[in-house]
This record gives structure tokens, C-alpha cells and sequence, in this order.
């Protein structure tokens, strides 16, 4: 396949991207090679320094083997990357599962939501708990503004996340909120139920503070998993393809 010169933005960024989009959406496959430097450098209308810098950020994130005197292949993403990929699939992948892609991230994401609140009942330190009852008493409006409501609920949900004192959660929680940002561009309202019931939030921060980690861990499945159903009726009734912000 051949690439088109790029819009003006960083250079080596904006290869990296359409690379990167061409081998997850399966327009590049695992074992395909890359045209050499002088090749993509001319394809994309930009210096092979640029190239070969966009070049070293995909081995990074483990979507081609580069191999100096021989020719750069593409591997095998879902062997060999990791959760940096996740807020770009639903979006890259227009000619395959989007929704399958979607599901993954909202299963991931009530999978973990629910760990992390049995470990925060167990391991939330009292300023943790503080913060987290300020937020169960702050006199939000249910029928509110839903970004402002979002970004209250994103911060009770940053604090449990915190409460649970386990980095790989937290860095797992922040590739999951860049992928479900990623969904909301799909549908503002798909959150809506969850992100405005109030008194589930409630709930769930008193069983934290009351150390229940059982009691928490159930408030908080029956907060996430009503988004896993929700979001894939919405992609599924999506009539149009899926873009990312900057198609």
C-alpha cells in the first residue's frame, strides 16, 4: 500500500499515526514490510529523519520489528502491544469489530471498576475517605449538567482508584479512560444513567468507608455494567463508520 503526504502537524506524530491506523485497521498485516525510509519519506512528503523517528515510536509500542539492514515488518498487535493502543480501537478499526472493541474496553473497565472498590474499602486511608464523602454529600443535581456531573463522577472514580494503592490499576484505569472518552465521542448520553444516579454513588462510596469490600464491589458492578449494554446498543445502531477526533 501507499501513503499520502500529511497535514501540517509534527511530522514524525502524524506518520506515526497513519501507520499506526493502517495496521490496526488490518490494512497493514502481521509479516507485511514497510518500503524503506527513502520510500515513506517520499510518500509522506517528509524527511527521513521524520520517518525513521515514527519508525522508532511503532516498535515502541510493539506494532513493527524493525530491522536495520532488512525490511521493517509489521507484528502481530494483540501479541505484542499493550493497553496504549486501547482508546484507538474502536476508532481504527472502521473495517472490522468495532463494537467487539468497544465491549472489550467497557468489560475491562467493569472488570476492574470492581476491583478496585473491594481494595478500596480494605486499603482507603482517611484523607482518601474524606474526599470520597465529600463527593457523596456535595448536593449534585442528578439532572445537572452531564459534563459537569462527569467530571465529578471521574474524580470519585480517581479516588477509589487511588484508595485501592495498586499502580498497575492506576495506570490501567487512565489507558481505559482515554478509551471510553474515546466512546463517549460516540454517544455523550451513553454514560448518562450511570454517571447521574446519585444514590448508587452514594452507595458505593459508603461501603467503602464502612470497610465492606463485598458490599462495595457489588454497588460497584451494578453502576458499570449497565454501560457495557448501553454502549454497544449504541454502536450497534450507529449508522455511519466510527472517526477518530482528527479523521
Amino acid at each position: 500500500m501507499t501513503f499520502t503526504p500529511v497535514a501540517r502537524r509534527p511530522v514524525s506524530e502524524a506518520v506515526f499515526d497513519d501507520v499506526r491506523a493502517a495496521v490496526l485497521s488490518g490494512r497493514l498485516a502481521p509479516g507485511d514490510a514497510l518500503d524503506s525510509e527513502r520510500v515513506l519519506s517520499e510518500q509522506f512528503g517528509v524527511n527521513r529523519h521524520a520517518v525513521r523517528e515514527a519508525l522508532k515510536r511503532l516498535q515502541q509500542a510493539g506494532l513493527v520489528e524493525v530491522n536495520h539492514g532488512g525490511a521493517t515488518r509489521v507484528l502481530d498487535w494483540r501479541a505484542t502491544s499493550g493497553l496504549d493502543l486501547l482508546p484507538h480501537l474502536p476508532f481504527a478499526l472502521q473495517d472490522g469489530p468495532a463494537p467487539e472493541a468497544l465491549r472489550s474496553i467497557l468489560e475491562m473497565r467493569r472488570s476492574l471498576g470492581v476491583d478496585v472498590a473491594r481494595l478500596a474499602a480494605g486499603r482507603a486511608p482517611a484523607p482518601l475517605l474524606v474526599t470520597l464523602r465529600a463527593h457523596a454529600h456535595d448536593g449534585a443535581d442528578p439532572a445537572g449538567d452531564i459534563d459537569a456531573l462527569g467530571v465529578r463522577y471521574e474524580e470519585i472514580w480517581r479516588a477509589l482508584v487511588a484508595a485501592s494503592d495498586n499502580v498497575a490499576y492506576t495506570l490501567a484505569y487512565n489507558s481505559l479512560l482515554a478509551g471510553t472518552s474515546a466512546v463517549t465521542r460516540l454517544s455523550h448520553e451513553v454514560f448518562a444513567a450511570e454517571v447521574r444516579d446519585l444514590g448508587a454513588h452514594a452507595d458505593l462510596i459508603a461501603a467503602v468507608a464502612g470497610r465492606d469490600g463485598d458490599r462495595a464491589a457489588g454497588h460497584a458492578d451494578a453502576l458499570l455494567r449497565r454501560t457495557l449494554a448501553t454502549a454497544l446498543a449504541a454502536a450497534e445502531s450507529t449508522p455511519a463508520p466510527l472517526e477518530t477526533a482528527d479523521a
